[in-house]
Parts: C-alpha cells; structure tokens; sequence
C-alpha cells in the first residue's frame, strides 16, 4: 500500500520532476548492470541532451584537433581527453561528425586526431602541411603551446606569436572553409613553467585578436584562470604528474571548447566541408575499414592453408637432414 501510495503522488508531480526522477532510476539501473566504472556524466548527457536538427542547419562536421599530449587526453581514462566528450555533444545536436587526422589515439571509435606527444608549435605546422590539404576539415581546434613551455631549454616562449600566427595562417590557406578555435594553455604547478603559460597565453590571445580585427572566422576558448573566469581549470585538477589533468580538468576543457562551439555557430560561420571523398561519418568509415580489413583477412585465409598443405606433403616426400644423419 506504501508503494500505491508513493506512486500515486510522484504521479501529481510537474512533467520536469516526473523526468528528473526517471531520469535517475534509469541511471540507477544503468549502474546496476555495469562491470566497470560508469561515466555518470556521459549517461546523463545522453539524458538531458535531445537530439536537434544540428549546428548550422546540419552540415557535416570534419573536425581537426591539433595539439600535444594534452589535445590526446594522455592520463585520462580510455585516453578520451576532452575530444570524446566534444564529439558525443556534436552528435547530440544532430551533426555527422568525422574527426580527421594523422595519428588515431583514445578508446573511442572515431579517434583521429592531428597531435603528438611533446609536440611543440614549429613542428606542428611542419606536421599539419602533410595532412590539412587532403582532409580540408570545416572546423579546427587548437590547443598547442603547452610542450614549448615544458622544454624550455629546447623552445621556450620565445616567438611563439610568429609561430601560432603562422600555423593559423597556413591552416585557413590550406583550408579555407575551415573555422578555427584557437585556445590558451591550462595552468601548470610549475612556477617557472606557469610563467611561460602566461607568456605564451598573452602571445596567444595578441594572435586571436589580430584575426578577429582582420574578421578571420576565429575565436579563442580562454583556458586560463588568470583571467577570472569560472569553470576554469585549477591546481588542483592537475594529475600526479603535474602536467596533464585529471578527468576532472579533461571535462572542464572540453566544456570550453563547446561553449567556443556554440559561439561560432551563433555567429554564422561554420560552412559545409569540401566534397572531396572523405565520409561525413567518421564512426562509420572506422566500421567500413574493419569490415574491410576482416574481409582481406579471411580471403588470404585459403590461401595461406594451401601454402601450408604444399610445404607439408613437400616434407613427406623428401626425407630430412636430420633423417639422413640418423641413418649415417
């Protein structure tokens, strides 16, 4: 009678609690049949998150990260970082969403991603002059500058204005359908690191404005909390190794990197990529090369078992050394 009864006043509740509290039965339940750890945040998304008719009307979206080990999510869990996160957003709202780039990297399915461990600027340009013709991605999202300030002996601060100004340059030459998001470095725990961050952050903002006084499509996601602005990342959501963050810190920046989203779109610029055979489906064109590659597999499969027959009815017929040297 309890339960009749409970039931009977959740049933005079308002719509948005009726939800709310299916909302958490239903992670309740999901959690109930995990073997892992569950990525509440994820499934909540999922909840609260109706599909749309997608940004821009819907285009596809060719999505380029370009970056170090920060852009790849090194140390996180599944080594999602925060492009996990973005996708799953941009496919909420709608999108057909294919990440492009040189190297794959994370536990996801469309994982492709032009950054590389300890990267610096200069030879992220040198990296991106190889990839960014043929992909032509339509929006570009930059987190580099952090491996200058942690080999300094190497790199340093120094110039690094010239060198973000020349990558933006090349990017929007190589692609100009492209919408770039230019973003500042985290904090560091590091005093002499954190004062290159803010040196390289100041270069990096000058660069930002000088684009959008030129009325480049470009806008800066600020990922300092020198600037006083909340739900930034802080000492704390640093890792153990004090150069990446926590998940904590991952999921703060792919926050800003969505809200920089929002704004670009707001704004008008996000165009359709260039038709140049790439799908716009990025977890699709993954699926299609495993099919294709399982396929290969099986077909050379026949092939193999009949090699393998030849060379052992080849043994039976020709005695070997060994027993040649056993009737010696």
């Amino acid at each position: 009678m309890k339960v009749l009864s409970v039931l009977g006043r959740c049933s005079q509740l308002p719509a948005f609690y009726k939800f709310t509290i299916i909302g958490v039965f239903a992670l309740i339940l999901i959690a109930s049949f995990q073997t892992g750890p569950v990525d509440f945040r994820e499934h909540w998304d999922k909840l609260r998150r109706p599909k749309k008719n997608g940004l821009a009307d819907g285009i596809p979206l060719r999505v380029m990260f370009i970056g170090a080990s920060m852009t790849l999510g090194e140390h996180s869990t599944g080594e999602r970082g925060f492009r996990k996160q973005v996708r799953d957003w941009l496919v909420s709202q709608g999108n057909e969403v294919n990440y492009v780039g040189q190297n794959r990297y994370g536990d996801f399915l469309d994982n492709d991603v032009q950054a590389f461990g300890a990267q610096p600027i200069k030879p992220t340009l040198d990296r991106c002059k190889e990839i960014v013709p043929q992909t032509q991605p339509n929006l570009i999202l930059i987190n580099a500058g952090s491996s200058d300030c942690f080999q300094q002996n190497h790199w340093g601060p120094a110039f690094i204005l010239q060198k973000m100004r020349a990558l933006v340059d090349y990017l929007f030459e190589a692609s100009p359908r492209a919408t770039i998001i230019m973003s500042t470095i985290i904090t560091s725990p590091w005093d002499n690191v954190e004062d290159c961050v803010k040196s390289a952050n100041a270069q990096i903002r000058q660069v930002a404005a000088d684009l959008i006084r030129e009325g480049r499509p470009v806008v800066l996601a600020e990922m300092h909390h020198d600037q006083g602005l909340p739900g930034r990342v802080e000492k704390a959501h640093i890792g153990k190794d004090n150069m990446h963050p926590i998940d904590a810190g991952y999921f703060i920046m792919g926050d800003i990197f969505i809200e920089s989203i929002q704004d670009v779109e707001e704004k008008g610029w996000l165009q359709p990529p260039i038709n140049n055979g790439i799908p716009f489906d990025g977890e699709a064109e993954r699926h299609a090369e495993e099919a294709k590659s399982e396929k290969q597999i099986q077909e050379h499969k026949p092939e193999e078992h009949a090699e393998a027959g030849e060379k052992k009815a080849e043994a039976e017929v020709k005695p070997s050394n060994a027993g040649r040297r056993r009737h010696a």
